[in-house]
């Protein structure tokens, strides 16, 4: 088995493309380079799915920073840091 594979179709019970909710409050920047700070309880997506190796299975979400989903942070969550339902909960 290979070591290194992207955009797994799903993981853990989350699949890509599938929304979810952010458990703890989370932080990135925009495409503009505008950092934003999202509280626990955001609504994102996960945009794709990877096993890096020394931090496990790693999900890529897509977090919207306002209602028109024009803005929007990407955020990163491994099981480095403990389980990933600590992180995320399927919607």
């Amino acid at each position: 088995m290979d070591r290194y594979r992207e955009d797994m179709a799903e993981a853990f019970g989350l699949k890509k493309g599938q929304k979810v909710r952010v458990l703890e409050e989370t932080m990135g920047d925009d495409h503009e380079g505008i950092e934003h700070t999202m509280p626990a309880g955001s609504i994102g997506w996960i945009d794709h799915i990877e096993f890096i190796p020394k931090q496990g299975t790693a999900f890529h979400v897509v977090i919207p920073v306002d209602e028109t989903n024009e803005r929007c942070i990407v955020n990163v969550f491994d099981e480095s840091d403990g389980p990933i339902t600590n992180f995320l909960e399927a919607l």
